[in-house]
């Protein structure tokens, strides 16, 4: 099942949207994770950072995918390459589409790498 991105545009640099978003996080006092989530959003926004949401069963071509990893595309393609990162082509087409989650996945296995290595050499001291 394909879903198509749903893509609205919000600009962090205009004044009334940052002072919109923290109008708006200010009135999330709850403790709930999604209240929690999406403090953390609006506070990203009244910040000016920009903010992308996704949905898990969406589909994003190697270049977003690349941008979600903060890799190159040509990593990406590797990463396919590999069956590192599940991928299925269009239609009579070379061209890839990469399910968010299996991207989340990815992303989430080289933190718990990172994090891992970084306790490893804590406790060698180097």
């Amino acid at each position: 099942m394909t879903t198509q991105l749903h893509a609205s545009t919000i600009d962090p640099r205009d004044p009334d949207v940052r002072s919109d978003a923290e109008r708006l996080a200010s009135r999330l006092d709850g403790g709930s994770p999604v209240e929690a989530a999406l403090r953390s959003m609006l506070n990203d926004v009244a910040t000016g950072s920009r903010v992308v949401i996704l949905r898990v069963e969406d589909e994003v071509t190697p270049s977003q995918a690349a941008e979600l990893l903060g890799v190159t595309r040509q990593y990406v393609d590797r990463l396919c390459e590999d069956e590192v990162l599940p991928f299925r082509r269009l239609p009579e087409s070379r061209h890839r589409r990469i399910r968010v989650q299996d991207v989340v996945d990815v992303a989430t296995e080289r933190e718990r790498r990172r994090t891992g290595g970084d306790a490893i050499r804590a406790a060698l001291g180097a």
